[in-house]
C-alpha cells in the first residue's frame, strides 16, 4: 500500500488523536447531590476516587475504538492505494488489436477482444485524478475511439464500443496516429521541408497495447515520439490450437463448363495432430464430405516454449471434393467441423456464376501464330492493337475494378493499365511493383522447367528453342514455369486478385538487318505450342476462385454493379445487419464495411452480380499462439502476459472501517450508560 499524500495522515493524527487521549486523564467535576442510595450508580461513583484534576488513564474499550475511528479516517485521508504498479500518469493512449486473431475464444469463455477491453479498463481505472487518456482500436486501419478525455466513465464507455472484425493487424497506422495526437501543433519554417513541432513541456506519453502479439508490419513501425520504455505491451493470448483454410478453389472443367472442380488448402496451427471433416455446400445444399489429417505446427517442451515449426508439408493439406455437375449460379461454401480456438478460418467462400465461352481479349500489332491458334479455340476473341487498348474507354475494358474479358493477352506490348483479371504476356512484363523487363539474353539454352505445373500437361519442353528473350525481374512469390541458364523464361504471378503468365520471349521480334519482323521461335509449328496455349487459357479463365472477381479480403473495397436509376440499395450483411445506402442514380455502388467475413448481398442488384464473399485467407491471423514479444522497428518490447494490476483507491474501505468502529463504541457506550 503506498498514500498519494502522506502528509495528511500526520496532520490529521496530531489534532484529533492528542484531544482525545487527554479527555480521558482529565477529572469529571460533579454537583454534590443527596441520594437515598448509590446502588445504581457504581459506574459513575468511580469517578469520585479522584481528587485531582487529572486521572490515571485505565483500559478503556471506548477509548480504543475511538481511536481506531480516528486513525482509519486519518489514513484515509491520505489516499492510500492498493496493488500499485504505476505511478501517477499524465498521458496514457490506449491501443486495443480488434484483428481477426483477436476473436479467438479463450478457455474462460471470453473472446481475445473482450479480455484486451477489461485490460484496457483496468488502465482507465490507475488513472490519476487529473491524467488523460485516449483510445485507438486498429486492424487494418487504425480508428479513433475516444480522444483526449479525463472522463473515466466515459472512456469505459467507448472502449466497450470497440467492436470485433476479420480483418489484418498492422499497428503502423495506429502508433503514427498517436504520436500526431500528443504533438498536433508545427512551427511554419520560412523555407519549404523546415517545418518542426516545438519542444513540449508536458511528460511524455505512456503506451498501453492490448494485443495477442499477431502484428504483420510491426518490425516496420518507426517511433519517432515515444520511447520505448514508455510502451507497455499486454498479451491477452493463451490458446494455441486452430485449423484454418487458407485457400480456396472453385473452377469449371475447361471442356465441360457444367463440371465444377472445388478445392481447399487447410493448415494445422497447432500442437497437436488433427484429423478434420471438411464439408462442401453449393447454395447451403450439402453436396460432398472429405476428410484430412494434418500433422502438428509445433511442439511444446516441457518449460511451455515451442520448438521451430514443422514442414509445411507436413501440416497442410490440399482437399480435393468429387466433380459435381451445377450448371447454374451460386454460392460455393467450404466449412471445417472442427472446435477450435477461431471460427473466423473455418468457412470460406466464393460466388459461381453460369457457364460461359471463354471472352479472350488479344493486344497484338499482328501476329499470324497467336491469331490462327486462338481462332481455333471455343472462345470469343476480340482484337486490338497495343495503341487501341491504350486509348480504349474504362468501361470497355472493365466492370469496376476487373476486367470485362476473362484472359487478356498481350503480345509484344507492356502497359500498367490492368485492372484485376488474368493476363499473358508474350515478350512484355505488366508494369507493377517488383516486375522489369532487363537486357536481351541471347545464344543460352533451356534446362530446367516444371513438368507437373498445369500449364506444361501434355507438353514436351524440350522441343522448346528461343533465339532470344528478355532477362526477368520478378518478385519472390512468382513461381518460375520454365529456365534459363540465367534467368527465367516462363513465370506465373498472382496478385491482388489478378494472374500474370509471364513469356519472356515472343513469338516475332524486329530484326533490323533483316528491316522487318523475324520469327523468334519454330515452337508455334508444333503441337506442344497449341497445347500450351490451350492449357494458358484453360488454366486462366477457368480460375473462378476465392481469388477471382466475386471474393476480396475483409477489409477491402469493392464495386457493385446496380440496375439503372437505382436510389436505395440495402446490403444484407453476413452478421445480421442490413444497410441502407444511397446510390443517387448511379450504376455501380462503392461498398467498403466489409471486415466480417462471410457473402454480402445488395437488394437490388443484377442478377448473378449481387452477391460476393469475404474471406479470410490469412496465415498470419490463423496462427493464434501467443507472441512472447513483439517487434517494433528494430527494437523487441516483451509481451506481458496476464492482467494489469491497478491503483485501487483504499479511502473508502477504511472510512467504512471508521464506521463500524463508531458504532460498536455507540453500541458499546449505550449499554453502560443505562444499566
Amino acid at each position: 500500500m503506498s498514500f498519494l499524500s502522506p502528509m495528511a495522515i500526520a496532520i490529521a493524527a496530531a489534532a484529533t488523536i492528542p484531544p482525545l487521549v487527554a479527555l480521558y486523564f482529565l477529572k469529571l467535576k460533579r454537583d454534590v447531590r443527596l441520594v437515598p442510595s448509590t446502588l445504581l450508580w457504581k459506574r459513575a461513583v468511580e469517578d469520585l476516587h479522584v481528587n485531582s484534576p487529572f486521572q490515571r488513564l485505565r483500559r478503556s474499550l471506548l477509548l480504543l475504538l475511538q481511536l481506531l475511528v480516528l486513525i482509519a479516517a486519518a489514513i484515509a485521508l491520505g489516499k492510500p492505494m492498493l496493488q500499485t504498479t504505476e505511478s501517477h500518469l499524465d498521458t496514457v493512449i490506449i491501443l486495443i488489436d480488434q484483428s481477426a486473431s483477436m476473436n479467438v475464444v479463450e478457455a474462460d469463455g471470453r473472446s481475445r477482444l473482450e479480455r484486451a477491453k477489461e485490460q484496457a479498463k483496468r488502465c482507465v481505472d490507475n488513472l490519476g485524478d487529473d491524467a488523460r487518456a485516449m483510445v485507438i482500436a486498429f486492424c487494418d486501419r487504425a480508428t479513433v475511439v475516444s480522444s483526449f478525455d479525463t472522463d473515466r466513465a466515459a472512456l469505459k464507455r467507448k472502449i466497450d464500443s470497440v467492436e470485433p472484425t476479420d480483418s489484418s493487424s498492422t499497428l503502423g497506422e495506429a502508433m503514427s496516429l498517436a504520436e500526431a495526437y500528443t504533438q498536433n501543433i508545427i512551427i511554419g519554417g520560412d523555407e519549404a521541408g523546415a517545418d518542426k513541432p516545438p519542444d513540449s513541456t508536458a511528460p511524455p506519453a505512456s503506451v498501453f497495447l492490448f494485443t495477442d502479439g499477431r502484428v504483420q508490419d510491426s518490425e516496420h513501425v518507426a517511433l519517432q515520439k515515444f520511447a520505448l520504455d514508455k510502451i507497455s505491451v499486454t498479451n491477452v493470448a493463451r490458446r494455441s490450437d486452430n485449423v484454418g483454410i487458407i485457400a480456396m478453389d472453385a473452377r469449371r472443367d475447361y471442356e465441360r463448363p457444367e463440371i465444377l472442380e472445388v478445392a481447399a488448402t487447410v493448415e494445422n496451427f497447432g500442437p497437436e495432430p488433427v484429423t478434420v471433416d471438411a464439408v462442401l455446400y453449393i447454395d447451403g445444399q450439402n453436396v460432398d464430405v472429405q476428410t484430412v489429417r494434418l500433422e502438428a505446427a509445433f511442439e511444446k517442451v516441457e518449460d511451455d516454449s515451442a520448438r521451430p515449426p514443422r514442414p509445411a508439408e507436413n501440416r497442410m493439406g490440399i482437399i480435393a471434393f468429387d466433380d459435381i455437375e451445377f450448371g447454374g449460379s451460386g454460392v460455393v461454401e467450404v466449412v471445417l467441423r472442427i472446435d477450435d480456438a477461431l471460427s473466423t478460418d473455418d468457412r470460406a467462400w466464393t460466388v459461381i456464376e453460369e457457364p460461359k465461352s471463354v471472352r479472350l481479349l488479344l493486344v497484338t500489332a499482328g501476329n499470324m501464330f497467336l491469331e490462327s491458334i486462338l481462332s481455333s479455340l471455343e472462345i470469343e476473341m476480340v482484337l486490338m492493337t497495343p495503341a487501341e487498348y491504350e486509348r480504349a474507354p474504362d468501361d470497355a475494358l472493365q466492370d469496376g475494378q476487373h476486367s470485362t474479358f476473362d484472359v487478356v493477352m498481350m503480345d509484344r506490348h507492356s502497359t500498367e493499365r490492368l485492372p484485376r483479371g488474368n493476363y499473358m504476356f508474350w515478350g512484355g512484363v505488366p508494369l507493377i511493383e517488383g516486375v522489369a523487363a532487363g537486357r536481351v539474353i541471347e545464344d543460352e539454352v533451356i534446362f530446367n522447367w516444371d513438368e507437373t505445373h498445369p500449364l506444361l500437361r501434355h507438353v514436351a519442353v524440350e522441343t522448346l528453342q528461343v533465339y532470344e528473350w528478355l532477362k526477368l525481374d520478378l518478385p519472390p512469390e512468382a513461381v518460375s514455369i520454365v529456365d534459363g541458364e540465367t534467368s527465367s523464361v516462363i513465370a506465373l504471378l498472382a496478385r491482388d486478385a489478378s494472374q500474370y503468365l509471364i513469356s519472356a520471349f515472343s513469338l516475332i521480334v524486329d530484326d533490323e538487318e533483316a528491316g522487318g519482323p523475324m520469327v523468334n521461335t519454330y515452337w508455334p509449328t508444333t503441337v506442344d505450342f497449341v497445347v500450351f496455349v490451350q492449357n494458358s487459357v484453360q488454366y486462366l479463365a477457368g480460375n473462378a476462385a476465392a481469388v477471382g472477381r466475386r471474393s476480396i479480403r475483409p477489409g477491402d473495397p469493392v464495386i457493385l454493379p446496380i440496375p439503372k436509376r437505382t436510389r436505395q440499395v440495402k446490403i444484407h450483411r453476413p452478421d445480421g445487419v442490413t444497410e441502407s445506402l444511397s446510390a443517387a442514380g448511379y450504376e455501380t455502388l462503392h461498398y467498403a464495411r466489409t471486415r466480417r467475413v462471410g457473402t454480402y448481398r445488395a437488394e437490388p442488384g443484377l442478377r448473378g452480380r449481387d452477391v460476393f464473399a469475404v474471406n479470410l485467407f490469412n496465415t498470419v491471423e490463423s496462427r493464434i499462439e501467443p507472441a512472447e514479444a513483439l517487434t517494433l522497428g528494430a527494437q523487441s518490447v516483451e509481451a506481458r502476459a496476464g492482467t494489469i494490476e491497478v491503483n485501487n483507491p483504499a479511502w473508502r474501505y477504511l472510512l467504512l472501517a471508521a464506521l463500524v468502529f463508531l458504532l460498536v463504541e455507540w453500541v458499546i457506550y449505550n449499554r453502560r450508560v443505562f444499566v
